[in-house]
This record gives C-alpha cells, structure tokens and sequence, in this order.
C-alpha cells in the first residue's frame, strides 16, 4: 500500500483489497467540509432563485410599460433565466450533501462534486462572455468617439 494520496485510486488506502472507501477517515472529513458548507450554500442557492424570480416579475412589468419597457423588460426578463442554472445547480450540490451525510455513500459526494463544478464551469462562462462584451462595448465607444472627433 502507497502513502502517496495521489496514488491510483484516489487517496492512500482505497483500491486495496478488502478496504471500503466508504469508511475511510478522509472520506468521513470529506463530508463533515462539504456538511458545514451547506448551509450556506442552500442559503445563496435560495436567494438567487429568489433574485431571479423578482427580476422576471420587474421585468414583465417593465414589458408592459409604453417606450422603453419592452426593450428593458425583455432585457430583464433574458438576464432572469440565467440566474435560474446556477441556482438550480447550488440547491442541487446542498441536497447532494444531504445525501452523504445521511448515507456516508461515496456517489452522493461525487454527485455534490459534481454540481459544484456544474455551478462553477457557468459562471467562468458567464464571466468570459461578460467580459468579451464589455470588450466589445469598449471598443465600440473608442471607435464612436474618434469618428465623432473626426466630423
């Protein structure tokens, strides 16, 4: 047995014969992290749902508005489905915790894992395609301002 816990098959004692990763102390520290950041994230998971919900009703109430209310609300309302993902996958990532604390299963903490990196990977694109679009509006204004220097 390795005490390399980069070894295959995870950490050092998992893979051997006869050892139940299940039970091993890592595992059991594993879930009692992941426990104490549940709250938390049940918390954020809830309010962004909530967030989301508020901003879909202010935007169809802006949609109903003369002049620039559809544009705004329409905007609100698009901004709002996007805030439903990472919400879903947070309340989603807290029930998995759920999960491994009440059966110390390794799936329910993979399945945790899981949407973590889920929550993750969409906000890194969220924030990329944020930042090539105020890339752009840069640019934009820079052009704008030139051509308007030029007249």
């Amino acid at each position: 047995m390795s005490d390399n816990p980069f070894a295959v098959g995870g950490y050092a004692g998992v893979g051997d014969s006869g050892s139940d990763p299940n039970q091993h102390p890592l595992m059991r520290e594993l879930i009692t992290l992941l426990s104490q950041t549940r709250p938390w994230v049940r918390l954020i998971g809830v309010l962004v749902l909530i967030g989301a919900a508020f901003m879909l009703l202010g935007g169809v109430a802006m949609f109903l508005q003369p002049a620039n209310g559809p544009f705004l609300g329409g905007l609100y309302i698009l901004m709002s489905v996007f805030y439903i993902y990472p919400g879903l996958c947070l309340n989603r990532y807290a029930s998995a915790i759920k999960e491994a604390e009440t059966s110390a299963d390794m799936q329910h903490v993979v399945e945790a894992i899981l949407q973590q990196k889920k929550f993750w990977r969409f906000c890194g694109i969220m924030t990329a395609i944020v930042l090539v679009i105020y890339l752009l509006i840069f640019v934009f204004v820079i052009i704008a301002a030139v051509a308007g220097a030029m007249m």
